[in-house]
């Protein structure tokens, strides 16, 4: 078995492992990125899908931390804003609330002071009949003040991950998902390489490197295990659970930020694609990340809190389609601290003080600090390995979206919104094939000529590739169910798939399903892979399923 050799090796495909591709390909190190799942498939999908500047950071005093963020924040909005944006943020203060207004209007006020050339607008105040007017569906009850201030948004942090993965292999990474590592090969008190196995086809491969970087998020122990060696735990993560609901289009246009009433934590009803996300917990959680699910009282507890806020709105669990988690890859505390309180900053941890060098690993980051970080870890990576000739990063190239013009123009907006200036590329799939200019299924927007494109262009493997990070269809109302197969005879004439190959991914479709989400909403029939007929013409009765 021939062995790859690598300047680096990255442990870790979610945001921080992509962005840290991003920036070390960017400086002339030839680099491989090993994700044991999908890309964006950990905790960056699982996130409530802020870009932000970190307001209630202030309370901890890290003023450095929220003035970092903000700078990352306009970054994105001004380079990424098929994906980034504005959202203006409602913050309704009550009586019983643990933070007067006096304290919300000067947090306001340093946040604003802090925003870097103040692209964003500066903060307001409401009275409550001006609040009635602006956002009718939040409640006045026991009102005392009400603020609006601006932060944003990103709707797919999937697609962010590509993005930043794409730029890392115009740079010459080598990029490979479900691909997990099995050991870390330490020789000599130094990382040397990996040995790794593709978890689809069983392949197994050895990779050399000069340098390990375990970006691996919740996993980040996880992979110091492979080392075979006794290493310091590094990560406390904290479950954060969110749901996502269908108010009929009754929710609130903008975003709103609440405390809540029975643990005074900071709780939001963001508007997102058709629907709306309320989030999120913050519960310690030492399980397998892999495993993480949304506790029943999580569930409850955010359907309260919501609609004590948007009272009109009849929220409760019929109005919930499902609920996802996640592990925040943060800092490990002491017991005794507050789950709030833990450090959102990151860490870059280096482990030679444990007896290994040449591996270090991330700890923490945010999706709006992620490009930042990733600059942090390539110059860790020049200070111990030296700086080869950098190229500079590949932006996304500026070209024409003229090439577009024959779809209809809904659709050329939806290829605009996902894929920014890219767009040319997945039309020209739909150009040489009229059927790939089709929609994958009567309830989406998303054609036939975008999982073409996920499959020869961003490493799509499985269904669930497709329709949970390349696009968003398998995230709406009906899961994906209705484009599941679809998406499979797309795939299959281009990954040489069998029938019975087919089949058997879209059965693994539906199982990611109900691995990866608590379904609530009965409408929502995603039958058992069990359930399913042999026969891809036979129809389930979901009646009975």
């Amino acid at each position: 078995m021939a062995t790859a050799h690598y300047d680096v090796i990255i442990i870790g495909g979610g945001i921080n492992g992509a962005a840290t591709a991003a920036a070390v390909a960017a400086r002339g190190y030839r680099s491989l990125v090993l994700e044991q799942d999908d890309f964006a498939a950990g905790t960056t999908s699982a996130s409530t899908k802020l870009i932000h500047g970190g307001l209630r950071y202030l309370e901890t005093g890290d003023a450095r931390l929220v003035h970092e963020s903000l700078q990352s924040r306009e970054r994105l909005l001004r380079e990424r804003p098929h994906l980034v944006r504005p959202m203006g943020f409602i913050l309704p203060v009550y009586d019983g609330d643990p933070r007067p207004p006096w304290y919300i209007r000067s947090g306001l006020a340093l946040y604003d002071l802090l925003s870097p050339r103040k692209v964003s607008p500066w903060h307001s105040s409401f009275s409550e009949r001006e609040l009635q007017r602006f956002e009718p569906s939040i409640s006045t009850d026991h009102l005392k003040a009400a603020f609006l201030y601006h932060d944003a948004q990103v709707w797919s942090p999937e697609r962010l991950t590509l993005e930043y993965l794409a730029a890392a292999r115009a740079s010459g990474a080598d990029l490979r998902n479900h691909s997990a590592v099995d050991f870390i090969i330490v020789d000599g008190g130094r990382a040397r390489g990996v040995d790794f196995h593709d978890v689809l086809s069983g392949r197994r491969s050895t990779a050399s490197g000069r340098l390990v970087i375990n970006a691996a998020g919740p996993w980040v122990d996880a992979v110091l295990d492979a080392t075979g060696r006794s290493m310091r735990r590094r990560i406390g993560g904290t479950r954060g659970s969110h749901l996502v609901v269908d108010l009929s289009g009754r929710g609130p246009k903008h975003a709103v930020l609440a405390s809540a009433q029975s643990d005074g934590r900071p709780m939001f009803v963001t508007p997102w694609l058709d629907h709306h996300i309320i989030g999120t917990t913050d519960v310690r959680d030492d399980e397998d990340p892999s495993d993480v699910r949304a506790a029943g009282w999580e569930i409850d507890y955010l359907i309260a809190e919501a609609a004590r806020v948007l009272p009109g709105l009849g929220i409760e669990h019929r109005n919930v389609l499902y609920a996802y988690s996640g592990v925040r890859p943060l800092a490990r505390a002491g017991d005794s601290v507050f789950e709030g309180a833990i450090s959102r900053r990151s860490i870059i941890a280096d482990h030679a003080s444990e007896g290994v060098e040449r591996l270090i690993s991330v700890v923490g980051g945010k999706l709006t600090t992620a490009a930042k970080l990733g600059r942090q870890v390539a110059e860790s990576v020049a200070q111990q390995i030296g700086r080869p000739r950098a190229r500079g990063i590949s932006a996304l190239p500026e070209t024409p979206t003229s090439r577009a013009v024959f779809l209809p123009p809904p659709t050329q907006e939806h290829l605009r919104t996902v894929y920014g200036p890219r767009v040319p590329e997945v039309a020209a799939y739909a150009a040489s094939d009229a059927s790939l200019a089709e929609p994958i299924s009567a309830q989406h927007r998303d054609i036939g000529a975008q999982v073409a494109y996920a499959v020869e262009h961003e490493g799509a493997r499985t269904v669930a590739d497709v329709l949970l990070r390349r696009t968003a269809v398998g995230l709406t109302r009906d899961l994906g169910r209705s484009a599941a197969r679809p998406t499979a005879a797309i795939m299959a004439s281009r990954l040489a798939w069998s029938d019975d190959e087919r089949e058997q991914a879209v059965r693994d479709y539906f199982a990611e399903l109900h691995r990866r989400f608590v379904i609530i909403n009965p409408s929502i029939s995603i039958p058992p892979a069990e359930l399913l007929p042999d026969d891809p013409d036979q129809e389930v009765d979901l009646a009975q399923s």
